[in-house]
């Protein structure tokens, strides 16, 4: 019950009844308040949301309107990783805190890219489509994925479960961060100005970095024209990390062997996008980070925020407002 105080905190994403009580018990029930965002000026705004300092929420449906309505929140949590819709500029200016779920989405994501990387290297995608088809076909050419290179480019928290799990696979893994410095299970990491010299020797390219301004279409027509004609390129980032009519043409051309998408440049996808029907992709709705578990963890990461705002110290996952991620 919303008894009013300091620190109220309100929710506005949904949360399972054990992630509430979990929260309710750690916050305190008379702290903390359950319930929606308005989607526009027209419908009502909960008072509790209206006085809330604390908000937990999905990164995009942080707006300039909702922020002048809310004139006594003091920190925002992002349940998303991904926060580049945020009005970084205002939240500079009212002084609020912003954190997200960084690293939340690891296993699960991790999980999934290796499953593709597994299905590409033994051709399960096609193996797939011949079986609709009632085919007996065996001129793929299958592989392992034993000495295979990994690129990964944002070597951040989940690129690092990804490097654990494909060194169980005896993968080369190769990292590409903002900068470089040795990390557990890669073989090297390196800056992001030798993206472009690493990618000729990568068989599996997994883009995983946040979107900024500077990583707005790092990966262009350009840099595909650097890849292998085997090599495969997977985007568990964001959409318009990848320029995807640049994407399109490489692989309608063959130019690199295939693609894996899980974001893309306007979701949903349209169904007149090339994409659907090209027999080198493979596609899913932006399901990678999503996990049963999903809530469980979101309040621990919540909880550890929570804490360190409490005491007035750093946020773990607390976004740098300059940097944007």
């Amino acid at each position: 019950m919303w008894r009013g105080g300091l620190n109220m905190v309100y929710v506005g994403v949904a949360l399972n009844e054990s992630a509430q009580y979990t929260l309710k018990q750690r916050i305190g029930d008379e702290h903390i308040c359950f319930g929606p965002i308005p989607g526009d000026e027209d419908e009502p705004w909960p008072q509790e949301l209206c006085r809330c300092e604390v908000l937990m929420l999905w990164g995009s449906r942080v707006t300039e309107t909702l922020l002048e309505r809310l004139p006594h929140v003091r920190w925002i949590h992002s349940v998303s990783a991904g926060v580049d819709s945020v009005p970084f500029a205002r939240l500079q200016e009212r002084g609020i805190l912003l954190s997200n779920s960084r690293g939340l989405h690891g296993r699960p994501i991790s999980e999934q890219i290796m499953g593709t990387l597994i299905a590409f290297s033994r051709g399960l995608h096609v193996f797939w489509r011949n079986q609709q088809a009632h085919r007996w076909d065996r001129s793929y050419a299958v592989d392992e994925l034993t000495r295979k290179t990994l690129l990964i480019v944002g070597a951040g928290s989940i690129g690092r479960e990804l490097a654990r799990k494909a060194k169980a696979f005896d993968m080369v893994v190769r990292g590409v961060r903002s900068f470089a410095e040795p990390l557990p299970y890669f073989d090297a990491v390196y800056s992001v100005e030798d993206l472009e010299a690493l990618l000729p020797d990568a068989d599996f390219v997994v883009v995983l970095t946040p979107l900024t301004p500077k990583t707005y279409h790092m990966i262009s027509t350009r840099q595909l024209s650097r890849m292998k004609p085997s090599a495969v390129l997977l985007n568990y980032a964001r959409g318009p990390v990848i320029d995807e009519s640049a994407l399109v043409q490489a692989l309608k051309r063959h130019q690199i062997g295939g693609a894996s998408l899980d974001v893309f440049e306007a979701e949903p996808l349209s169904p007149d996008s090339p994409l659907w029907t090209l027999d080198n992709v493979l596609l899913t709705p932006h399901t990678g980070g999503w996990s049963p578990y999903q809530d469980e963890r979101e309040v621990t990461l919540f909880i550890a925020n929570w804490e360190a705002f409490q005491q007035h110290e750093p946020l773990p996952t607390a976004v740098d407002l300059a940097r944007r991620y």
